[in-house]
């Protein structure tokens, strides 16, 4: 299952440069994120604390795909079984 991520979201980014022994953070969309990472200066950049109404969104999907999972239960069991 993949999950969306809205290019618009609110991202907290904690970061440091090379040569920097201070970790700063920031907030980012994801796109500005995905770019911030990528610069040559950059030595750490990860995410640090997601929107939470987008974290709701996901909790949300993950509880339908499990109900999904334990009613074909059965179903998924026989396809375990035919790939071993």
């Amino acid at each position: 299952m993949s999950m969306k991520v809205n290019s618009n979201m609110s991202l907290k980014v904690l970061y440091k440069f090379l040569g920097d022994e201070e970790r700063h953070t920031c907030q980012l969309t994801y796109e500005q994120y995905k770019n911030f990472r990528k610069l040559p200066i950059m030595r750490e950049c990860i995410i640090v604390k997601r929107n939470q109404d987008e974290l709701e969104g996901y909790k949300e999907e993950m509880q339908k795909a499990i109900n999904l999972a334990e009613e074909n239960s059965t179903h998924i069991l026989k396809l375990s079984q035919i790939v071993k």
